[in-house]
């Protein structure tokens, strides 16, 4: 009886851990360079990465770029793209300043506009801080305005040391980039760098 109830509870553990896939990593080359890529699109697997999950708003990627014969590449961060097959969603990778920034964008709203409460949206310089304010609630916000805060956020450190550098090398070269984007299942995502002929489309797994 025991072997029993424990089979009942442990085939839909097993199958919960399978369908969340925190993770997954890929692998593509072109003629210049060998590129493998980790995704993590969990905020509690980008927690235990980064010591800080993002606002829940991040997907984080763990690159790595081999040269192939020696050859000297040119890396830039720009020339990635991450990319969901589901609705077609695109981002490019941020900088720390743009995660975790001094710098607040502060938006005061009319009722009925836009999402109420201290949100953790990041634009720009930082997290986007909404709050509520008078008038016609079918207009827009009644004010934008920028503040900083007092401290510098020692979470730009880590994201900024970590972050991968644009390089020109012969040398294998890591790091990790930062998607704005959530609630996309890892399946569905491709990480893209470069264009043309050098084009590399990765998969996870």
């Amino acid at each position: 009886m025991s072997t029993r109830l424990f089979s009942v509870f442990l085939v839909p553990a097993l199958l919960l851990t399978a369908a969340k896939k925190p993770s997954g990593s890929g692998r593509g080359e072109n003629q210049d360079f060998i590129l493998t890529a980790t995704l993590h699109v969990d905020p509690a697997n980008i927690k235990e990465l980064l010591g800080s999950d993002l606002g829940g708003h991040y997907m984080v990627a763990e690159v790595k770029i081999e040269p192939k014969y020696g050859k000297e590449v040119d890396i830039d961060r720009d020339d990635f793209q991450l990319r969901s097959d589901n609705d077609g969603e695109k981002a490019k990778p941020y900088v720390a300043t743009q995660i975790a920034g001094q710098d607040a964008l502060v938006i005061t709203e009319r009722p009925g506009e836009g999402k109420p409460g201290g949100g953790g949206w990041t634009l720009g310089g930082g997290p986007v801080v909404m709050g509520k304010g008078r008038g016609d609630a079918n207009q827009g916000p009644e004010k934008v305005e920028m503040k900083s805060e007092e401290k510098a956020n020692p979470l730009v450190k880590v994201l900024d040391d970590r972050m991968l550098k644009n390089a020109k090398t012969d040398k294998p070269i890591s790091g990790l980039l930062y998607f704005a984007m959530e609630k996309q299942k890892l399946k569905d995502l491709e990480l893209i760098y470069g264009t043309g002929e050098n084009r590399i489309a990765v998969r996870f797994k």
